[in-house]
């Protein structure tokens, strides 16, 4: 990996990331009403579970959306 890929995913991964964690959770108050990783039915292993396995997808979705954006970048 080049220093200028590592550069521009450090750059970028953050931002991506913290945009669609922010998506997430508008999509998730817009369906629900509330933030519904933290049903007070669900156990705390189940609700951490969840948060965790969403923050993981958000995670590698961002580093696809980041590598698709550097090969554009990369491209022209």
């Amino acid at each position: 990996m080049s220093n200028n890929y590592k550069k521009y995913f450090y750059k970028k991964f953050s931002l991506i990331y913290l945009i669609t964690l922010m998506l997430f959770i508008i999509i998730d108050i817009m369906n629900s009403g509330k933030i519904s990783l933290f049903s007070s039915g669900d156990s705390w292993n189940f609700i951490l579970y969840q948060i965790i396995f969403c923050l993981m997808f958000i995670g590698f979705s961002s580093a696809f959306i980041t590598n698709l954006l550097w090969k554009r970048k990369k491209s022209r």
